[in-house]
């Protein structure tokens, strides 16, 4: 598991994403259980303590609590309809449901990806993650992140997405290899 050292605040931290997908076996339950109900998306922050539902919500908190003084934009292109809502819609809402061959047990480790949000490639691979309901460390690393210098000592460039595996040792950059990987390793018939 990838932490970095964030000097501002003088502490590690890791983000783990547990894909909950429609007919998820593995993490609603979870939630439901931490949060009451099952509703997504839902942030627990270990830092504080705090569970919160509501991208909207969330989206707030993370900035007050972590954005070191700055406010969320409030523009028409950051909303989470055109981010979030319309690329589904155009995927035919990939990413939202659980693949029929996913496998039921998890993988031991926690694959790693790095990312930013609005990079059409690095999308269609945390699609890929959620169908497969595989937990994962989420590196951003958008435009001004101190963590792509991670990236760049991790994989000798800036390009996303990058995965890494600890359960196979597979390093892969290119998405298109990163699909057939994930859907070749983590299917029914892969065990």
């Amino acid at each position: 598991m990838t932490e970095y050292y964030d000097k501002s605040r003088a502490c590690y931290h890791r983000v783990k994403v547990y894909p909950c997908p429609k007919g998820s076996v593995r993490h609603r339950e979870i939630v439901r259980k931490i949060g009451g109900k099952e509703q997504f998306p839902f942030l627990v922050d270990p830092n504080t303590g705090v569970s919160i539902y509501e991208s909207g919500d969330i989206v707030k908190y993370l900035f007050q609590q972590y954005g070191k003084g700055r406010s969320p934009s409030t523009g028409l292109l950051e909303s989470t309809l055109f981010t979030g809502w319309v690329p589904t819609i155009l995927r035919a809402g990939r990413g939202m449901t659980l693949w029929e061959k996913a496998r039921l047990d998890p993988p031991s480790k926690k694959l790693e990806l790095f990312s930013f949000e609005n990079n059409p490639n690095a999308r269609l691979v945390r699609e890929a993650l959620c169908e497969l309901e595989l937990p994962y460390i989420l590196q951003n690393v958008g435009t001004g992140s101190q963590r792509t210098k991670l990236l760049v000592d991790v994989s000798g460039f800036q390009e996303v997405p990058y995965l890494i595996d600890p359960n196979t040792g597979a390093e892969i950059g290119d998405y298109k290899k990163i699909l057939a990987y994930l859907f070749q390793t983590y299917s029914a018939a892969a065990t």
